[in-house]
């Protein structure tokens, strides 16, 4: 297949590498030509493991492109992936403004049946905002063009993206067309493993999976680190703990190790985006809200912990604390 993907960012470059590794024609679009160079020279711009020997061998036979070329990419393409960055927004939501650039993108480009994937996590009904914007660009070019719009979340994990999609314990696919759906499967099938891990949905859910996953992943960092600090107070081990709860199998151990509560790129703002979905939709989410909080809470205790250490060891520990200064005013 022709595909092109927007955005070469951790997302779009996971996705670009392995769908050219899976024998299809994918041209990676950048906006900054210099990143766009050190791509195409093989230079990974992200860590992740084993992603820089395959770039490089699909670089050499020629099914993987880096471009700043737009039109060329998305014009030639029979599927355009979005993976654009959605970074959160004062009031915590999600700021879709390159989401919905790239949807003007597509609109002012296609002429033919072009299937546009949402790769980027969203709030629910972005899909349809997506439609709409290139729906109102074809209309402003005067072009009739059928396309359907695809929600299609990443379930990556930083410096473990090529195995979490090399093999994906599912691959969640929201769409209403049957034409879109096929061709989605048939993507797909480059890994006959791949098959039975689709989960085809309508659009909605699919954009409400990916937060949801993440948000009861987040509320098991939460839950374990409330668990750690009851435990503290009334004398029990709750490494002890863990390993009684993590054994029931509907449980399990994942995530449930206790600390300074989770961080990075993706749980903090997809729990803010979620709550802010809520609030907007006129529902209170006490429990998302309650996540958020411990969270917090629990990166002073830890910090709070450091200065309760006798002076030897305080002094150790300090000369590994990044930004010292901002944590002394916690």
């Amino acid at each position: 297949m022709e595909i092109s993907v927007i955005g070469p960012g951790y997302v779009g470059l996971v996705t670009a590498v392995v769908f050219s590794e899976m024998g299809n024609n994918v041209r990676c679009v950048g906006r900054r030509q210099e990143q766009v160079d050190a791509l195409s020279s093989g230079k990974v711009t992200i860590y992740e493991p084993g992603l820089e020997e395959i770039m490089v061998r699909n670089l050499k036979n020629g099914r993987l492109k880096f471009t700043v070329d737009v039109r060329q990419a998305v014009s030639d393409s029979e599927i355009v992936f979005i993976c654009v960055g959605t970074p959160p927004g004062q009031d915590g939501s999600s700021d879709l403004s390159a989401v919905y650039k790239a949807a003007e993108t597509v609109g002012d480009l296609i002429t033919k049946y072009t299937i546009v994937v949402n790769k980027s996590t969203v709030p629910v009904g972005t899909a349809d905002r997506v439609r709409e914007i290139i729906e109102s660009r074809l209309k402003k070019r005067n072009v009739q063009c059928d396309f359907d719009v695809v929600s299609n979340p990443e379930f990556l994990k930083e410096g473990d993206a090529l195995n979490d999609f090399l093999k994906p314990d599912r691959i969640v696919v929201g769409t209403s067309s049957e034409k879109a759906a096929m061709k989605m499967k048939e993507l797909y099938s480059g890994f006959s493993l791949m098959q039975d891990k689709l989960i085809f949905m309508d659009v909605r859910s699919s954009e409400m999976t990916k937060y949801a996953s993440n948000c009861m992943l987040a509320a098991k960092i939460s839950f374990i680190n409330e668990i750690a600090n009851i435990c503290e107070r009334v004398g029990a081990d709750v490494a002890c703990v863990r390993q009684g709860v993590g054994s029931d199998r509907r449980i399990g151990y994942q995530f449930i190790y206790p600390g300074a509560g989770y961080g990075g790129s993706c749980f903090p703002k997809d729990v803010k985006a979620l709550i802010s979905t809520a609030r907007k939709s006129a529902y209170t989410p006490e429990l998302l809200e309650a996540i958020e909080n411990v969270n917090a809470r629990q990166k002073k205790i830890v910090a709070q912990k450091f200065f309760r250490l006798p002076p030897a060891r305080f002094t150790v520990i300090r000369k590994f604390i990044p930004r010292w200064k901002a944590i002394q005013v916690m």
